[in-house]
């Protein structure tokens, strides 16, 4: 009997002491639990509350606005002339702007026809030649009168899924005089005399008012993926798919290969698959029935 009421003793004593010690955990919980609107997040740690601390709405003083004119303007692609990777080797626009005047050719054997004005090592550009000068794609000139021939042939090729690339188009006097007389000091440093190098020279060079791109009627064109395998103008653009496109359409457009393989005797300049020239769309026609060069044609039409 008297262990039994020593065992319910025993655990009343326990089950108060137990009450007494929760009791005093949940008070002490509650005292170093409680937070207000605005104070650090209960469990935040350390970095919490020292960022929770520091962080400020800035005022409006300490504020400093950039000034306008700091700020550089966004330019578009039309503002920029293309890299040297991308064009070369084109020819950079002349740094004068062209004077507009209106074309008045030279007669010659070709009559009045400016489309099929002969220019050639026999037959020099005169010295007062004038066109009317357009630009296209924002940086290559042309002449005026065939530039929409010229805008038409590239993009219909480009939509035929050919990525063409102008080279080269209009080109001062002075800039044919810098490229031939570089082409002469080229061969006379690998042994050529200096007459043998300015000959030489000739067949890939056209003198200055030699050359049809100082008459702004003649375009250099090659391809994106000629590009990726050559730096320069070379025989092997014949092999690439856009010089196919190119041969088989341009007399569409009014252009025809200027230097054909099979001409170089006649025309005196070394086969060139890149460079064309306009002459009108029935002249081109023509020349391409015929199989013709420029200096043939005219003389067939003069006969």
């Amino acid at each position: 009997m008297k262990m039994k009421q020593f065992a319910i003793g025993l655990t009343v004593f326990i089950l108060i002491v137990f009450i007494t010690a929760c009791l005093a955990m949940i008070g002490y919980y509650h005292l170093n639990n409680r937070s207000e609107s605005g104070d650090i997040p209960v469990g935040g740690s350390a970095e919490d509350i020292v960022s929770s601390i520091s962080i400020s709405e800035p005022s409006s003083q300490s504020v400093s606005q950039p000034e306008t004119s700091s700020i550089p303007e966004p330019q578009s692609p039309q503002d920029e002339e293309p890299s040297s990777s991308e064009t070369l080797p084109s020819e950079p626009e002349p740094s004068q702007p062209a004077e507009v005047v209106t074309p008045e050719p030279e007669p010659n054997e070709s009559g009045d026809d400016w489309r099929l004005m002969l220019v050639n090592q026999t037959h020099l550009l005169p010295d007062d030649y004038s066109f009317e000068h357009t630009v296209i794609e924002g940086y290559y000139t042309f002449d005026a009168r065939a530039a929409e021939a010229l805008i038409q042939m590239l993009n219909d090729g480009r939509a035929a899924g050919y990525a063409l690339r102008i080279v080269s188009t209009y080109r001062t006097v002075e800039r044919s005089e810098y490229l031939y007389t570089n082409k002469i000091a080229e061969y006379q440093s690998i042994g050529y005399s200096a007459e043998d190098a300015a000959v030489e020279a000739a067949r890939w060079i056209a003198p200055p008012r030699t050359s049809e791109h100082n008459a702004g009627l003649a375009i250099d064109v090659v391809s994106t993926d000629y590009d990726q395998v050559y730096g320069d103008l070379m025989h092997e653009f014949e092999n690439f798919p856009s010089f196919t496109w190119l041969s088989e359409h341009c007399a569409e457009y009014g252009f025809v290969l200027r230097y054909p393989k099979d001409k170089q005797e006649i025309t005196g300049i070394t086969y060139e698959p890149w460079h064309y020239r306009y002459v009108g769309v029935e002249h081109a026609k023509k020349m391409q029935e015929l199989n013709m060069c420029l200096e043939e044609y005219v003389e067939w039409l003069n006969g």
